[in-house]
């Protein structure tokens, strides 16, 4: 099968070599061992972007079809057109075309791929889900949830006529009376060389908590930054480590904003920003130094910073928002609180410090199931949806 593949994340073509964000590289590779080739449609990254470019691309049957350089979303979305129309050679000598979304172009390539029943929007978040908070914020804000409002629109008119592929419940129950058809995977970046086993966690004098992923109030940093205080106030030797990056602002507001927090509380010192690190090794080795995993965000999918965390045998406490309660159980595989909930957050750490057994419990039965769900497991199953449908 000859497959195209676009997402509106950049690469950084460089001495002919194509360097992407790690979580999607190692996804675009599992892919391209699995056919005969790869097309990626990607938009071609600035200096900025290239920061985040840290994965080089192994498949040797991948071909890339550059975009130009990536423009602010509204600005593709009016003029999609003059991007799309250079890529009508390349899209139809493919047998499908996996759209991953939401993305400001998903609702413009059937009107460039010509085998609409061969097309597949491989949906992995909600834009509307995640900009409630905008439309009673600031005018820029306003504007920006009316933008995604229309994207929407126009994205559901898309979904009638597509092949879906979901990572959530969630999507499945929205989509599922309206798409062409639907199909449930679960997106993880797993190989089996990321699995790292241990009973426990929370054997040292300080307990080392772990946030990784983009650096975002939505993810509930405030929050947790707020309940890493009133438990170290309480006295809990407690250290809050953040792994991650500010996507398209070289400026970090939002940690320079945490980290002025964390001096009015006086608590400087248990705050530690790691920067960005390598999917792998590196990454793992962060993981593999924690005690418990924290996400306590606004909203989400289902984040493939969790199936990491429980692959290297690391409890989670997460909200209980998007796929997660779909996939987690609450004092079985982690534990799950209410989102914007610092007193939640506070409870749920306490647990898991004190509760030794619960702990280990937690910790085995995340592990366990994260062996189920790995990037070749999952991968395979996709593809084998798509060619199932094309057939």
């Amino acid at each position: 099968m000859k497959l195209a593949y676009y997402y509106h994340v950049a690469i950084n073509n460089y001495q002919n070599k194509y360097l992407i964000p790690g979580y999607l590289g190692v996804f675009i590779d599992t892919m391209a061992r699995m056919v005969e080739e790869l097309y990626v449609f990607y938009h071609q990254a600035n200096v900025t972007e290239s920061l985040e470019c840290d994965y080089t691309l192994q498949g040797k049957n991948i071909k890339y079809i550059n975009l130009g350089k990536k423009t602010p979303a509204w600005h593709r979305a009016i003029f999609y057109n003059k991007i799309l129309k250079k890529t009508i050679k390349e899209l139809n000598q493919c047998d499908a075309l996996i759209v991953r979304s939401p993305s400001p172009l998903a609702p413009y390539f059937s009107k460039y791929f010509k085998k609409n029943n061969c097309l597949f929007l491989m949906i992995v978040g909600d834009y509307i889900d995640g900009a409630e908070h905008l439309k009673s914020s600031t005018f820029r804000d306003k504007m920006i949830y009316q933008y995604l409002r229309y994207n929407d629109f126009l994205f559901t008119k898309e979904i009638k006529r597509a092949n879906l592929i979901v990572n959530s419940i969630e999507l499945l129950n929205k989509y599922k009376s309206i798409a062409k058809s639907i199909d449930l995977i679960k997106t993880t970046t797993l190989s089996e060389s990321d699995f790292y086993q241990r009973e426990d966690t929370c054997q040292h004098e300080i307990v080392e908590l772990l946030y990784t992923g983009r650096i975002d109030v939505a993810k509930g940093l405030i929050e947790l930054l707020e309940a890493a205080n009133i438990l170290i106030q309480e006295n809990y030797k407690l250290i809050l480590n953040i792994v991650g990056w500010e996507q398209d602002d070289i400026k970090r507001p939002v940690e320079n904003k945490l980290k002025l927090i964390a001096q009015k509380h006086g608590i400087g010192n248990q705050l530690i920003f790691h920067g960005r690190k390598s999917i792998g090794l590196e990454l793992n080795k962060m993981y593999q130094l924690a005690d418990i995993y924290m996400i306590p965000s606004y909203h989400e999918g289902f984040p493939r910073t969790i199936w990491e965390a429980m692959a290297n045998s690391l409890p989670v406490i997460a909200s209980k928002v998007g796929g997660i309660p779909s996939y987690l159980t609450h004092e079985e595989n982690a534990l799950l609180i209410e989102p914007k909930d610092v007193s939640e957050i506070v409870s749920a750490i306490k647990l898991l410090i004190n509760e030794n057994e619960l702990r280990r419990k937690v910790i085995k039965n995340a592990y366990l199931f994260a062996k189920e769900n790995t990037l070749d497991v999952q991968t395979k199953l996709m593809l084998n949806i798509v060619e199932k449908r094309i057939n």
